[in-house]
Order: C-alpha cells, then structure tokens, then sequence
C-alpha cells in the first residue's frame, strides 16, 4: 500500500519540474514512509512518484517499476490478491519474472492484453502506466474504487496523485470552488465521483482508467462491462453453500502479505465473521482492535467486542477515547479527508487505525458489508416505497413528517415517495436537502451559478440495472458504486493512510459480489430481515448471539453529544463569520 503522484507534460513536451515532483510526495509521505522512488523521461514530460508501506516483496518490490526492456512504467497503490495465479499464467506465456511483487504482474497484464486486462485484477488498485512505445499515461482505478486516485489538467500537463494534496502542491492549479459539485455535495452530503469540489480536479470513476498521449488525445473509458443479472432459479440452501465457499475464498486471498495482518473488530457480525476465518487461515492468533467512548449507550462497543474477540481467539487491543480527544482529531480531520464528508465515524476510525498501526501494517475490516447485501435500515423504506408507491402516494407522508421533526428517515421517505419515475425516486432517497429547502439555504448569487447534475451522476449507474429484477437490486447496485465508493471507502482509506495502515475489505471481493448481485432481492431483505442469507451462511461459523447483535459499526455518542454541551461547541464553530466566508472553504 502506497501513495503515488506523477506529472506528464502531454502537450509541451517540456521537461518535468523534479523539484515539484519531490513536494508532491512529500506532501503524501504518511501513505508510504518506508521508501521513496523516482522515475522521469525528460524528453517525453513525465516523471512519476512513489512512496512506499512495504507489504509484499519487501526486497525487490521497490517502485517506480519495469518490464524488461524499460518500456513500461508503473507507480502502483494496492493491493492484486488474485496475482499468483495471473502470474502463473503469464509465465505460461513465456513472461520471466524478476520479483515476487503484485506490481510486476500489472506490467505484464498491460503488456499481454492492454487495458482489457484491468478488469482481470481482483483486488484494491490505483495506478499509473507510462507507454513509453505509445506515448501515454494510463490512469485506472479498482473496480469499487477502494483506493481513491485524483487528477487535473492544467498548463498543458496532467498531474494525478492518490490525494488531492499532492496536486495541490503544484501553484499553477487555481483553487476554485465547483458550483455543480457544491450542489450535489448538498444532495448527498459527499461527492460522488468524477466530481470533488475543486473546479477541475477531479476523482477516477471506480472501474475506469484514463488514457492521454502526447498528441492530446483523452479517452476516458470504464475498463470492467459487467452488467449483473438476477438469478431466480437457485435455492436458499444452494446460496449458502456458494456464499461460504466465496466468502471463505476472499478472506484467504485477502491475507496474502509478507507481514502480520490483523482486523479491525467492531461489535457486529461482518468484522466477526472475517477474524474467524482469519483465525482459521493461520497458525498464529491474529490481532484484533476496537475503540470505544466513554458511557454505556449504543455507541460503546468494547464490551461485545471483547466477547467476540475471545470467541474467535484473537489477540485483542481496544482504546477510550474521551469527547475533548474526538474533537481534537475531528478539526485536523479535515487535512486528511480533504473533502467534506458527513459522517460522524471519521475520528474514531483515525484512532483505531492508530492503535492498529502501533502493532502491524495491514488490517481487514467489515466494510462493503451492507450496501450489496441490504443492511442499512434505509433500504426496508426504499424497498417498500418503490413497491407500493402508488397506494403510499395517497398518504399524508409530508404531515406525518411534520410531526416528528427528528425523524430524517421519514423526511426523505415523505420526499421520495412524490416520484413515480423509478429514477427520481432513488435520487429522492439520496437527497438531504431538498431543491426546496437549497432555495432557502444558499445565497442569490449562489444559486444562480448552480446547476443540477445529481440525476445524470445516478443515472450514469442505473443503466446498468436493466437485467435486475426489482427496485431494491438497483438501489443496492448504485449504493455498492457510489455511495460506498465516495463516501464510507473514501475516509475509510483517509483515516488508515493517514497512519500508515493498509485497509482491505474482503467483502467486496470481484467474484464475491458478482454472486451477491445474482441473487434475488428475497435473500438480501426477507421481510424486515436485513442481510437475510449472509447471516443465514455465518450460521456455520459464529453463534447466534454473535450474528443477530444489533448493528452497530464504529458508532459514536454524536447524538448525545449535540443534545448537551456539544451543541454549543458546533453553534459555535459554524456561525463564526470567518467560516461562513466562501473563500476560507478552499484555503
């Protein structure tokens, strides 16, 4: 797991400033501190940055890397679990290997099947190629956008990096607020991708990857056409047999390492799950950690989790943080984040990742869970307003609301179930705030240079689901790209780098999902069941007590908090004149 940058003059041809080159890595040297590398061919423009976490290949690994003869070029942050048996393959076709890296068999990937190959990858990537016989930078990004990957034009050049930070280092690129990207950041409370909200800086779609040559040529292209199709004619029994086997196969692969790999445990059945099978791939007990706050609400998990990691025998670590040290982190968040993301999870995930990093580099953990296999609360709405929208029409939703003015689910319920078009029906069960209520919100002048692309970001998904048979499959399909991809993936990647910790995530193993996504929506959602055949299948590995615990995540006391002194902190903090300035959002 690293961090990478690069710059490509495509259209000077001029020779890359190294010494900006050195700043942009610096500036991401928490993502990588054990090594740092070089490359640069001055006569084309481009020159790539590496820093590294070593993790395979601690010997030979070292980036930027290359074929044979030098003329591809890679800078790579990720992880390919699948790479032993692509490299068996490429052997097969008389590829000689001088390193045990996953790196080296991107290269040749590229250079037996080109950017169809990318598709073949199952694992968590962001990386650059540099051709040196075509001429061209190759960006691409996973298929579920694990690792995020950033990119501008500006001044005639491309400069990409795995944070925006890095190419924000370079004084030629304007630090302008993007109205569009602002307005769908009020829609959905993130930035669904290609979109941040610098004007002109941009994220890869998860799934794509982004060709430029000197001549000028941009091709931006989705690399994976995958299109999912529901399966009615499998049985629940058959499911769960096919579920353990994949589910079992992705926790092996996803262990693969030179170094120790430990989990991150919460209290709830996902993360549970992955550290027994963990425990079952290894001879050595695995390492588990969990944080906590203090007060016995929802929110403190430490008791549970200490169960559970005594079930699966693991050797458990768990951390108290206090409000004054969640609040200290939650302003500083900001550097590392780097977008505007609601989620009040953010300080805790930093902290336990800290704890993690004190004993090892690599961690598995739960996420991906819940939005292909219907786990959050939302969907049992979203299923139930899409089929009995035109009797739900007919009720008073928006009075109902009214009266329980905390109650947002209702809210966005009440503004969902005005759409009959399927399409704007999702969107409605995205929106936080409403065009209404953004009338009210922002300022004349504002509202004039908004204009509102938040349909087209979800449609660009929902033509994929045409094969799907039922509305909650659609949703779960676009929540798997864009919401988990942008939203809980992104700061899940922040928070972990930001202390040199590598997150892997094996439920969003390709093959894993793909039979998820075959399956009816019956056994995902069974009634109000969520997550119906995943915990129907972990029957066979944890008991019961464990698997119908109430959800709970790395929760936190936020809600407590704002209904105390916390409120005064934040009244504080966002009606300051200096804040509600429009350009301190972008210093």
């Amino acid at each position: 797991m690293c961090g990478i940058t690069g710059i490509f003059n495509y259209q000077t041809g001029q020779e890359v400033n190294t010494t900006l080159l050195s700043g942009m890595c610096g500036s991401i040297t928490h993502r990588g501190p054990d090594e740092e590398g070089f490359f640069s061919d001055q006569e084309t423009g481009i020159a790539l940055g590496h820093k590294r976490l070593s993790i395979i290949d601690i010997k030979t690994g070292k980036q930027p890397m290359a074929n044979v003869d030098e003329t591809i070029w890679i800078v790579f942050n990720g992880e390919i679990y699948n790479f032993p048996e692509l490299k068996k393959e490429l052997q097969g076709k008389g590829y000689n290997f001088r390193t045990t890296s996953d790196t080296e068999v991107i290269i040749y990937m590229y250079e037996e099947y080109g950017e169809e190959g990318f598709a073949r990858l199952n694992g968590i990537f962001a990386f650059a190629i540099y051709d040196k016989r075509k001429r061209c930078v190759i960006l691409a990004r996973d298929h579920f956008g694990v690792k995020p990957l950033y990119y501008t034009f500006a001044n005639g050049s491309l400069l990409f990096g795995s944070e925006m930070k890095a190419i924000l280092q370079a004084p030629f690129v304007k630090k302008e607020l993007d109205y569009d990207a602002f307005n769908s950041f009020l829609t959905f409370r993130y930035n669904p991708s290609p979109q941040t909200l610098f004007k002109g800086l941009k994220k890869l779609q998860p799934g794509h990857n982004l060709q430029v040559t000197t001549k000028g040529n941009v091709k931006l292209k989705s690399f994976w056409d995958y299109v999912p199709k529901t399966n009615n004619h499998i049985s629940e029994n058959e499911t769960v047999e096919e579920y353990q086997r994949l589910f079992s196969n992705a926790v092996y692969r996803q262990m693969i390492s030179d170094v120790p790999v430990g989990l991150l445990l919460s209290g709830g059945v996902d993360s549970a799950v992955i550290g027994y099978l963990m425990q079952e791939n290894t001879s050595e007990k695995i390492k588990s950690f969990t944080i906590g706050f203090l007060g016995k609400g929802d929110f403190n998990e430490l008791d549970v989790a200490r169960i559970t990691a005594k079930r699966i025998g693991s050797e458990h670590y768990d951390l108290t943080i206090t409000q004054k040290e969640y609040l200290d982190f939650f302003y500083k968040s900001f550097w590392y984040t780097e977008e505007p993301i609601a989620e009040s999870a953010i300080p805790a995930l930093y902290y336990v990742s800290k704890l993690a990093s004190q004993h090892l580099k690599v961690v598995l953990g739960g996420q991906g869970a819940d939005e292909p296999l219907a786990g959050y609360p939302r969907y049992i709405g979203a299923h139930y307003i899409c089929k009995y929208a035109s009797v739900l029409q007919k009720l008073p939703l928006n009075t109902i609301s009214s009266l329980l003015p905390r109650n947002e689910r209702l809210k966005r319920a009440a503004y969902a179930n005005r759409f009959s078009n399927e399409l704007q029906r999702f969107l409605g069960t995205y929106t936080i705030f409403t065009p209404l209520q953004k009338e009210y919100l922002v300022l004349p002048e504002v509202k004039k240079r908004l204009h509102n692309v938040d349909e087209a970001l979800v449609e660009s998904f929902y033509s994929q689901t045409s094969m799907l048979d039922d509305s909650l499959s659609k949703i779960l399909f676009i929540d798997t790209r864009m919401s988990l991809s942008d939203n809980l993936l992104l700061f899940n990647d922040k928070m972990t780098m930001a202390n040199s910790l590598e997150m892997r995530v094996p439920f969003l193993d390709i093959e894993f999902v793909k039979f998820i996504e075959s399956l009816p929506s019956k056994l995902k959602l069974n009634g109000l069941s969520r997550k119906y055949i995943h915990k129907k299948a972990v029957e066979k590995w944890l008991p019961k007590e464990i698997i119908y615990r109430k959800k709970r995540g790395f929760s936190t006391p936020m809600d407590e908090w704002l209904q105390k002194d916390f409120a005064k902190t934040a009244k504080k903090s966002f009606l300051t004149k200096k804040i509600l300035r429009a350009e301190n959002i972008l210093t």
